[in-house]
């Protein structure tokens, strides 16, 4: 099968989307090839001993281009490379399937969206009569019940996000974009609760103005001398998230979001974790998820127990996302499912 992809960024060095090229060079492995539109390619795009098996297309977003320029030149894209596809899918960004479905359409080309996300607006809604199948990595993805929606699952990967060095038991961290969903005033509250021993560490970026609002807000907050400066907002790189995420001790989460990703990262580098989101329920064992109400004292809990009993526990936590959300598994189940309905 050859495979278009369309997605916002082709990066590595991007703070939110840089996995994504991961995603991508697993695809190559598993298609006979894949042709790539983002609406932002970037220098750390490049797909190493996989680009003869790849085709990157950008529609000029980090030039500039005004969006309507963008809107034409996907539409050239998708007509030129219309030989060397047979089947597309849309990362997270339903718009693209309607501005891409009377082509498709038109071309007999079948589309699957992957969706993994909270908001349920009317693209998403509108969307959904253009598209085969919609893939989230969660029941909690797909906020719109439609008997096009399979779960698969995450896609980590575990070969990047491994335990390595030894861990800081008094370093707490979260990962994520700074946003009201990701109810950081409960992660501070818990850590605040705790021993003056303990930093904690939040690394995220803010992108909307709400967010960069909040952002101002959390570090005129983190400032007052309660704090006694052991509390860290910062951005990682993507390239040094793996190294950084092993060596603390607990990651927190109560984001009232999606499967998030950055717990699955966390996991499989063996990190205990600690979560009050619904999403999560049903992915950690019993002693890592708490209600909000109880996420105080199960933070606590996590961190009297003995360094063996956490290295237990992460030795477990990354044996889920190894057989239920690691990258090649989660491609491997895409690619089955669109060649299903493909040759159907």
């Amino acid at each position: 099968m050859k495979l278009l992809v369309v997605t916002q960024a082709v990066d590595t060095k991007h703070p939110i989307l840089g996995f994504f090229v991961r995603w991508l060079q697993e695809f190559a492995t598993k298609c006979e090839h894949v042709t790539v539109v983002g609406q932002q390619v970037g220098e750390g795009g490049v797909l190493g001993s996989l680009q003869e098996r790849i085709t990157v297309r950008s529609l000029g977003k980090e030039r500039g281009l005004p969006r309507m320029a963008q809107v034409l030149r996907f539409w050239r894209l998708l007509l030129v490379h219309r030989n060397e596809y047979d089947a597309v899918l849309v990362h997270m960004t339903p718009i693209w399937v309607l501005l891409g479905a009377p082509m498709w359409v038109a071309l007999r080309k079948p589309v699957y969206l992957w969706y993994e996300a909270r908001g349920a607006g009317w693209n998403l809604r509108l969307a959904l009569p253009f598209v085969s199948k919609v893939f989230s990595a969660s029941p909690y993805g797909m906020p719109v019940a439609t008997r096009k929606s399979v779960v698969v699952g995450h896609g980590i990967d575990t070969a990047q996000f491994h335990q390595a060095g030894e861990p800081n038991p008094h370093q707490l961290m979260t990962v994520g974009r700074i946003t009201a969903a990701k109810r950081l005033d409960v992660l501070l509250e818990a850590f605040m609760a705790l021993p003056a021993t303990y930093r904690f560490t939040i690394a995220g970026i803010a992108i909307t103005e709400a967010d960069r609002e909040l952002q101002r807000q959390l570090e005129q907050r983190i400032a007052q001398p309660q704090f006694g400066g052991r509390v860290t907002l910062t951005s990682i790189p993507p390239h040094d998230l793996p190294s950084r995420l092993s060596m603390c001790g607990l990651f927190l989460h109560a984001a009232q979001t999606s499967l998030d990703k950055a717990v699955l990262e966390a996991m499989a580098c063996g990190v205990p974790v600690v979560s009050c989101s619904a999403a999560t329920k049903d992915v950690l064992p019993p002693a890592c998820w708490s209600t909000p109400e109880g996420f105080m004292a199960t933070v606590r809990s996590m961190l009297m127990r003995s360094a063996a009993e956490r290295a237990e526990i992460g030795k477990q936590l990354r044996k889920i996302v190894v057989e239920k959300h690691s990258l090649p598994g989660l491609v491997e189940k895409l690619v089955k499912e669109m060649a299903l309905s493909f040759r159907a």
